[in-house]
């Protein structure tokens, strides 16, 4: 066990993250639901996203996001988010156990990692044929959403390794308290600020101080893509994220104001849960 809190962050980190390539995995199970899904819908496009893809997947936590882009005509034009969805989950339902999650996906589970979300998806296209952007399912609001995936993919791999490492620190908090953040929201966010390297205390604690002033403005994409960010939250959810940031921002504070490491220890282990190694 640890008695500095370079070391704690070290092996923190090493706790939550992903080792390993997975891209063989990911590329046979893409095209085996293609091939599934191509028996009853006209698949234009699929697109991998998600943690994995992203660099910024936790251990235990992260499946398999794919965008399975639909004809329009065909499979959403007069129809609801919900009924694409339910479509997509009717396709697939003789080959694996399924649950919607978010009301955007259709997860296909399986007996090894990782497992598949599936969002169906159509295209919005400019005047000249070149893509505007994409449509994804919100069925818990009856609408769709604008999305540009592999805008933020392009963007998070143009992220610094620390930056997709502070995201994997900032979901696990999100983890251990309710869940109330999209992953996405979460990467937006350390995309949005100054890339600090100033050691993790301080960096910890600079994206929770900026977050919780952020929380309260609409949050949109730093490389322009169309939406919201952050609409995704009512306001009793907004406001119950923002306590939960200021709790972490006013531990961090005194973790960095004390020179009492077990304390800063300590503290960080309130903010970030067991996986934060005890002082020892």
């Amino acid at each position: 066990m640890p008695y500095t809190l370079p070391v704690s962050f070290d092996r923190f980190l090493e706790a939550i993250s992903l080792s390993g390539k997975h891209e063989d995995t990911a590329e046979s199970r893409r095209e085996r639901l293609v091939s599934l899904l191509e028996k009853s819908f006209t698949i234009l496009d699929t697109i991998p996203t998600g943690s994995i893809v992203r660099e910024t997947a936790l251990i235990g936590q992260a499946d398999l996001d794919i965008i399975a882009v639909l004809h329009h005509g065909k499979h959403i034009k007069d129809k609801s988010p919900k009924q694409v969805l339910e479509n997509v989950r009717e396709a697939l339902s003789g080959y694996t156990r399924m649950v919607k999650k978010n009301g955007q996906a259709v997860t296909l589970y399986y007996d090894s990692w990782p497992n598949v979300d599936i969002v169906p998806a159509g295209r919005v296209v400019n005047d000249d044929g070149t893509i505007k952007h994409y449509r994804i399912p919100d069925t818990t609001r009856g609408r769709w959403l604008q999305s540009r995936p592999r805008a933020h993919n392009k963007a998070m791999a143009g992220a610094s390794a620390r930056q997709r490492e502070l995201v994997r620190m900032i979901k696990t908090w999100n983890h251990e308290h309710s869940e109330l953040m999209q992953s996405y929201h979460i990467e937006v966010l350390v995309l949005s600020l100054p890339n600090v390297t100033q050691g993790w205390s301080f960096e910890v604690h600079y994206f929770f101080d900026h977050a919780v002033e952020m929380i309260d403005s609409p949050l949109h994409h730093p490389n322009g893509t169309p939406g919201q960010v952050d609409d995704y939250l009512d306001d009793e959810t907004r406001t119950a994220v923002k306590d939960r940031l200021k709790r972490a921002r006013d531990r961090t504070g005194a973790a960095q104001g004390t020179s009492d490491a077990e304390e800063s220890i300590r503290l960080y282990r309130m903010v970030f849960g067991d996986k934060f190694p005890a002082y020892g």
